[in-house]
């Protein structure tokens, strides 16, 4: 009897035999340092039978040749072995691996097919998906918004995660004085968590991470990195609906016409009524796009029908009815129409239910418009002005290195949920031990003693040094530190004085430094990005490398002006006395975070008290002094291991053997059907706080 199952996006294949292979699973390989790995297999052999031919699209086929839908499961006529396939592998109806299947090779030998494939546990299945993926693939057309001091004024108050912020930060030739600043010097920053999130959802991921949800957290923005901010000419209505509202009702009122209002709105020579449901055009003719989409419910007593119009100058350039049975129908509509609109002509969306609908309620539960000049051109902002958020996101930033910088940067553990598919949960290394030892398991009598056990100090498999750089830029006051110090600002360099190496092992993120600072007689404590020229008397703005910061409203300071034009010298366009602060400490006068590896050996403003809770002392010195520790030993042993203890396997929980505490690191060469002990890698408790 094959007590071996193995699943393909939920369908059971044929299996001649049990499988013989060997599972590594792992956490994190602490042998190479700062590397985030995953669990993965040596090679499964499946046999090309009919039904697996069928399953894996008869990819032996040369001239198999077949569309592909990356939004439909990887199987059946939809496979393609380019694209990862979601993978179980069961032990006697016990569940041993979980992740993605990947076709190494297909083997034909004397006309017997065979596939050679390997499974790769969840986080080798997310990077997989994320390919060559860039940040300016993400979508954040959602905050397009018009340009001007009332955005700029409201994004401060709002801290949470999401949307957008202006932080006061000079990018060069901004202001004469150092205290009023031109509007051009505010340009939209966005946060952290909305990137990782929309990374996300971009894959067939999904995310827990309580971490990301902190209120520190949610205060980390990536700014703008670019000489200028950009918008577009061509978008002339974006609203948004994502409030549900009842639009039409047999009882109050009787219509059975009405107009789709939407919540939110954002117009380039248009004008709006008070629903902002009419959009009236106050421009020349142009041709233009207009995408438009609208769901929600028809509940009717009867079958019916519902029908949503698109009117441009008084004229139906485009309708869609769609047939209802009784009970509760639900509904979409999507608009794509090209045409020309002139001045005066009025543009509005009109959803209507026929006269036989005796009882009816009609539910939008969301909307969307986006009309648009058909010759678009990306162009610097002018004040007043549609920001187009997606043109000002960092370029030639690949997700995957942003998500593992992010991870560097806090010291992250990434792994695979046991129980929800797909999921990926994340934590800190400080919290994720979190387990009281109570809750740890005894191996002590799993422990093969007749085999060769490895004891070694921690030190011998790594380095005596231990570097924490963020990215060097080449902006004035970042160039001129790493010239004075020879490092970037905010690096940190750990001496564990192992006498044995002399090697560094380097964690470098992908983000640059942002050096902070205040003026003499001044007290808003701002960022600067710029290079100079001409004996260092000209400001020249620069497109820099990706930076991350801390972003708060500061209040109560003295009374300074937003101005109307470049170098903060023309009319004012408002009186303030807070602004929007980022920079690497939380706040700049009484700092309790850093976000800087380590201390400066210079800073550029006076501070009574520097914080030492930065990056390096709280999320990595704690793992840093456990390996380095002159009681801290990494031990490699056999165990004896069954599906069950497999199944159960959480790298969290502390392991007893003979009376030591001990992490488990790796779990190496597991195979199910060998009944010999396994290969595991652990790491000596030195704290448990």
């Amino acid at each position: 009897m094959i007590r071996t199952e193995i699943y393909i996006e939920d369908n059971l294949i044929d299996l001649l035999q049990d499988i013989s292979t060997d599972f590594t699973y792992a956490i994190d390989d602490i042998r190479d340092f700062g590397s985030l790995n995953t669990s993965f297999s040596r090679t499964i052999s499946i046999p090309a039978t009919a039904r697996n031919n069928k399953i894996l699209g008869f990819a032996f086929e040369l001239g198999m040749a077949q569309e592909h839908n990356i939004d439909l499961p990887n199987v059946n006529t939809n496979f393609t072995p380019s694209q990862a396939a979601k993978c179980e592998v069961y032990i006697d109806k016990i569940q041993i691996f979980k992740g993605v299947i990947r076709i190494l090779e297909i083997v034909i030998n004397n006309n017997v097919t065979q596939y050679q494939c390997a499974v790769f546990g969840e986080l080798g299945g997310f990077i997989t998906e994320l390919g060559n993926k860039r940040l300016e693939d993400l979508d954040f057309s959602e905050y397009n918004h018009t340009y001007n001091v009332t955005e700029i004024e409201d994004s401060w108050d709002t801290i949470n995660g999401s949307g957008y912020f202006y932080p006061l930060i000079d990018y060069g030739d901004v202001s004469s004085n150092k205290d009023d600043f031109s509007v051009s010097t505010f340009r939209p920053a966005l946060y952290v968590k909305e990137y990782i999130d929309k990374i996300f959802e971009g894959t067939t991921y999904t995310l827990s991470c309580a971490f990301f949800d902190t209120t520190f957290f949610k205060t980390l923005i990536i700014p703008n990195n670019s000489q200028g901010i950009r918008g577009t000419n061509d978008r002339f209505i974006l609203g948004t609906k994502t409030i549900s509202q009842i639009l039409l009702n047999s009882n109050t009122p009787t219509a059975r016409t009405l107009d789709l209002p939407f919540d939110t709105t954002t117009l380039l020579n248009f004008t709006e009524n008070a629903g902002k449901s009419i959009f009236t055009y106050t421009d020349s003719t142009k041709t233009i796009r207009t995408i438009a989409s609208i769901a929600g419910t028809y509940q009717t007593d009867a079958a019916s029908s519902i029908t949503a119009t698109l009117y441009i100058g008084g004229v139906s350039v485009q309708s869609f009815t769609q047939n209802t049975s009784s009970a509760n129908n639900p509904f979409s509509f999507s608009f794509d129409y090209t045409g020309n609109i002139a001045n005066t002509n009025q543009v509005r969306i009109e959803i209507s239910v026929p006269v036989t609908a005796n009882t009816y309620i009609v539910t939008i539960s969301s909307a969307s418009i986006n009309l648009s000049q058909i010759t678009s051109q990306v162009v610097d902002v002018a004040y007043n002005g549609v920001i187009s958020i997606n043109e000002n996101l960092p370029k030639g930033i690949f997700q995957k290195d942003f998500f593992l910088s992010v991870c560097k940067m806090f010291n992250l553990y990434v792994y695979q949920d046991n129980l929800n598919e797909k999921q990926i949960n994340i934590a800190p290394y400080i919290d994720f031990y979190s387990s009281a030892v109570t809750n740890s398991l005894d191996w002590s009598q799993k422990i093969d003693m007749g085999s060769t056990m490895s004891i070694k100090p921690m030190s011998q498999l790594n380095a005596r040094y231990y570097s924490y750089k963020y990215t060097p830029d080449s902006d004035y006051f970042n160039d001129n530190y790493l010239k004075k110090y020879g490092q970037t600002y905010g690096d940190n360099l750990y001496d564990s004085e192992f006498d044995f190496v002399k090697d560094t092992a380097t964690t470098q993120i992908i983000f640059a430094p942002s050096v902070l600072r205040l003026h003499t007689g001044q007290d808003k404590y701002h960022s600067e990005i710029y290079k100079l020229s001409n004996n260092n008397t000209n400001e020249d703005p620069m497109d820099s490398v990706i930076r991350i910061l801390m972003a708060k409203k500061i209040t109560g300071i003295t009374s300074w002006h937003i101005k109307s034009d470049s170098g903060g010298g023309g009319s004012n366009l408002a009186t303030l006395t807070s602004y929007g602060y980022a920079g690497h400490l939380d706040d700049p006068s009484s700092p309790t975070i850093d976000i800087n590896f380590g201390v400066p050996k210079e800073l550029q403003f006076p501070v009574t008290t520097y914080p030492t809770n930065n990056l390096f002392n709280t999320y990595h010195l704690p793992f840093i002094l456990e390996i380095t520790d002159i009681e801290s030993k990494l031990l490699n042993c056999r165990v004896y291991l069954n599906e069950l203890d497999i199944y159960n396997l959480d790298f969290s929980k502390y392991i007893w053997i003979n009376g030591v505490l001990f992490r488990l690191n790796k779990v190496e060469g597991y195979n199910p059907m060998d009944f010999q002990t396994t290969q595991v890698n652990l790491l000596k408790v030195i704290n448990t706080d």
